[in-house]
């Protein structure tokens, strides 16, 4: 770590970029981004600082990805087993994005706008449709095609000043955390308890 920041040279050049912006609350806000991209004839100020802004479609992307992968809790008990079980999810992700990419190619659409849960949905509904094709190479590049139509008819409303706060939309149910081995724990009677008890 010493040695990493005495290799740091004493100065460094930086880009200001201060522009004013509207949040979705429709007020009046002012961005202040600094870069090492120093050229504004290369990187123009508003290019710089719309890269800054989609950073946030990074973070968004990840959570939608767990969520809809389901990938917030691994049922694992090593390690092992969860590098495992998130390289699965990985290989399951760029299957889908594949899918997303044909889809987008065939709606004219670009891919920012394309469903991860949609295209999801219609590849766990199309497997019926590739019963008994294994060796019949034309239906199933067919049926192929047929699933790349439905994900390209899959795409999300662009909404830029929607608001989507994260919040549970069903309360929990009345039980106790399952604290201990299901062979040694032991329920409380009383539903009052529980908390007391967590």
């Amino acid at each position: 770590m010493r040695l990493e920041w005495e290799a740091l040279p004493e100065e460094i050049t930086v880009r200001y970029i201060k522009m004013g912006y509207e949040d979705r609350s429709g007020e009046k806000r002012v961005m202040v981004v600094v870069t090492t991209l120093l050229d504004p004839e290369e990187h123009e100020a508003t290019e710089v600082i719309d890269l800054y802004a989609r950073r946030w479609d990074i973070e968004l992307k990840f959570r939608d990805v767990k969520t809809t992968l389901k990938m917030e809790e691994f049922a694992v008990k090593s390690p092992a087993m969860a590098h495992k079980t998130l390289l699965m999810m990985m290989i399951s992700y760029n299957q889908l994005r594949s899918l997303m990419q044909r889809g987008a190619a065939v709606a004219d659409k670009p891919l920012a706008e394309m469903s991860l849960q949609g295209t999801l949905d219609a590849v766990n509904t199309s497997h019926p449709l590739f019963r008994g094709l294994g060796l019949h190479h034309r239906k199933r590049a067919r049926r192929r095609e047929e699933v790349i139509a439905t994900c390209a008819a899959k795409v999300v409303d662009v909404r830029p000043f929607r608001r989507e706060p994260r919040a549970l939309k069903r309360r929990p149910k009345p039980f106790q955390y399952l604290t201990a081995a299901r062979h040694v724990f032991r329920e409380i009677p009383h539903k009052e308890s529980y908390k007391k008890a967590a």
